[in-house]
């Protein structure tokens, strides 16, 4: 039972919207209200979700996780992933790698 629990921690639960990009992984949950972002390949180049919420459509907000693959976990247990707040909800975002001095590597907006 505890090997269960151990693995069913380390992936999103619910997930309403994933995607993952080179060595970015992002995805909502919680009715679509909290982003998370996380690192998944240890080469040092930081991981962001940037996205777009209801109550501010204009503005663009970025998640950052600068903590790599063994950074803290988040409130649901995922190791290396940084979560947002519960806020209005989220409708459009994209997840990134930043490379230095390089263009990032992005997966496009997608809207839901």
């Amino acid at each position: 039972m505890l090997a269960f629990a151990a693995v069913a921690g380390s992936s999103p639960a619910f997930a309403e919207w994933s995607k993952t990009e080179h060595g970015a992984k992002a995805w909502t949950e919680a009715n679509y209200r909290i982003m998370n972002v996380r690192d998944i390949e240890a080469d040092g180049n930081p991981v962001k979700a940037e996205y777009h919420r209801n109550a501010h459509p204009s503005t663009k907000l970025t998640l950052w996780n600068k903590g790599g693959v063994d950074g803290p976990p988040d409130n649901d247990g995922n190791p290396g992933t940084v979560e947002s707040g519960k806020h209005s909800r989220i409708f459009k975002a994209q997840v990134c790698e930043e490379r230095d001095k390089l263009p990032d590597f992005c997966s496009g907006w997608y809207s839901f």
